[in-house]
């Protein structure tokens, strides 16, 4: 018995070695044919180089993952696998990173930007800028504390004049309707300031835009306008302070970007201009930009206007990005005001020409409210030193006292 296992074992080996071998010549058979009937010999299928294998998966990839911008809503799904990428490239709210592409666009942009300027005879010099705003537009209620729906009532009717009991009033808007959040956008597009570019104006990278007959600024004058070239996360960046771990959503930079043009719509008009007697009565722009585009986080060139310019420059107010990143909508426009009161060391103002001045809409007490809440965080914050709102509101009007710190 004992001298009959091994043979027992290799009789089973053998039959095993027999049953994959078939196996083997089976699959092999099938493949023949398979071959056969595509019109191509096997052989040449087993020969076919590995690279050219690769090559044809990536070109099978590339089909397959079409870009999402080159899609529309209409098309056609053809399996569930592709419906499920379709799904998920349509997800809300996509996040965009800010990342090595996003500063190789600017930097690419900004290099082509100084290519122009000596091809165009230009002066360029590079901006350090900080936080500075025009004070003429610190005292009216150009972007006022008020929801969209508001400032569309406020502002519907084409030509409005602002209230403005400084700079010899006379301010006049046309154009989309504007609030905080707009604000905002211009702040940080102020921040972002790279290049100041001296030369004729219908020289500069976008030729300054005439909206009315009674410019009469030759095209061959010099003027200065300060620019910018970003990217819409990086401006949001600018205007929040931090980028989220996974960047900036769609509907974030989406907004941002309506709110450029916004911006880019409006038309301003002053009947007495502070260091720009030229743009008396002639309506300007606040600045150009070349050419929108629907792309999520697109790379941009802003061109400030030149009366703009020459207010960022030599009039100009101060604001805290970080402390107004702190405050209520309310409290980011009554901080603008103070900002550029703060030459007194003790200011004093009556609410309704206050509130009047930056636009604010509701009842004064409830306004006085919400506004000791804000003052008390620019308190905290150092802005201000003490304030005290006094008065009735009926015998006696209400009277906001404001003591900033002593200048050094």
């Amino acid at each position: 018995m004992d001298t009959q296992r091994p043979t027992d074992a290799a009789m089973v080996t053998g039959k095993v070695s027999i049953t994959l071998t078939q196996r083997v010549a089976q699959l092999e058979q099938r493949a023949r044919e398979r071959a056969g009937r595509n019109g191509a010999p096997a052989t040449e299928a087993r020969a076919q180089p590995p690279q050219e294998v690769l090559q044809g998966t990536l070109e099978r990839l590339a089909r397959d993952e079409q870009p999402r911008a080159d899609r529309t809503c209409n098309d056609v799904i053809p399996n569930e696998k592709t419906a499920a990428a379709h799904a998920q490239s349509e997800t809300p709210a996509k996040r965009h990173l800010n990342g090595h592409s996003n500063q190789a666009c600017v930097a690419a942009a900004a290099e082509a930007l100084e290519s122009v300027a000596r091809q165009r005879g230009l002066e360029l010099t590079s901006l350090c800028a900080t936080s500075e705003y025009p004070t003429t537009l610190t005292r009216i209620p150009l972007f006022p504390p008020v929801t969209r729906e508001t400032a569309i009532e406020m502002f519907k009717r084409g030509w409005v004049k602002l209230q403005s009991s400084w700079d010899g009033g006379g301010v006049y808007r046309s154009g989309p309707a504007l609030n905080i959040y707009d604000e905002d956008t211009l702040l940080g597009l102020m921040v972002l300031r790279s290049r100041r570019l001296v030369g004729p104006a219908d020289h500069m990278p976008t030729a300054v835009r005439r909206l009315d007959k009674e410019d009469t600024t030759p095209t061959d004058e010099r003027v200065q306008v300060d620019s910018v070239v970003f990217t819409i996360s990086q401006l949001e960046t600018a205007i929040h302070g931090y980028t989220p771990p996974k960047g900036w959503g769609g509907r974030e930079l989406a907004r941002r970007r309506d709110s450029i043009e916004d911006l880019y719509g409006l038309q301003l008009r002053f009947d007495k201009v502070r260091g720009g007697a030229r743009y008396q009565r002639v309506t300007i722009s606040l600045f150009d930009i070349p050419q929108f585009t629907k792309e999520k986080d697109a790379c941009y060139y802003v061109q400030f206007h030149p009366l703009v310019s020459r207010w960022l420059e030599n009039y100009h107010t101060f604001i805290s990005f970080s402390l107004r990143r702190k405050l209520s909508d309310l409290g980011k426009a009554l901080h603008r005001f103070l900002a550029s009161q703060r030459s007194h060391c003790v200011y004093r103002i009556g609410v309704i020409e206050l509130y009047e001045a930056i636009g604010a809409q509701d009842r004064v007490w409830k306004l006085n409210q919400n506004a000791r809440k804000q003052l008390m965080i620019m308190q905290q914050e150092g802005f201000i030193t003490a304030f005290l709102i006094d008065g009735t509101g009926r015998s006696k009007p209400f009277v906001l006292h404001v003591v900033f710190p002593r200048q050094t």
